[in-house]
């Protein structure tokens, strides 16, 4: 009995030193949604890769494909923000799922929707569907489980 209860993570439990140490390790950890409705070898519609320095890259596939520089930073409560210059993301927690890390929604929603931001002939803004994204797919995107390795070059890393 003690001993699962040492394996179990408290609720608040700070996720961030994990996530650092595997990003130093590895050099990039990347997550995938989990609708399964990607036309990637993984079923991924969306991956986000995390790179050690602050740096993020969005690249989603389905209708067709896309990707989208940006930066993360931490906050309080196991947050990560997101910044694109063309997407507009929700605020996100790390959390576990079984031994892997997850990213999902701090207000626990499952869908991204209007998640990309248009800004037309006028220099006019707004958020509107990504066009990338099967329509099927967005109500399933969170949350965001951490990718294994698929190749043993990629374990290696």
């Amino acid at each position: 009995m003690l001993d699962a209860c040492s394996r179990t993570q408290p609720q608040n439990a700070s996720l961030v030193p994990q996530f650092k140490e595997e990003i130093n390790k590895k050099k990039e950890l990347v997550f995938i949604d989990s609708s399964h409705l990607g036309a990637s070898m993984d079923g991924a519609i969306l991956s986000l890769h995390f790179f050690v320095d602050s740096k993020v890259h969005l690249y989603t596939w389905g209708n067709g494909f896309s990707n989208y520089p940006g930066t993360y930073a931490y906050t309080e409560d196991n947050g990560i923000d997101l910044s694109f210059a063309d997407q507009k993301w929700p605020r996100l927690r790390l959390l576990k799922q079984g031994n892997l890390l997850a990213l999902g929604r701090k207000d626990g929603l499952k869908a991204l929707e209007k998640s990309f931001v248009h800004t037309d002939e006028n220099g006019t803004r707004r958020q509107v569907e990504d066009g990338d994204i099967y329509p099927e797919a967005r109500p399933l995107i969170f949350p965001l489980v951490q990718r294994i390795a698929t190749t043993k070059q990629e374990a290696a890393k």
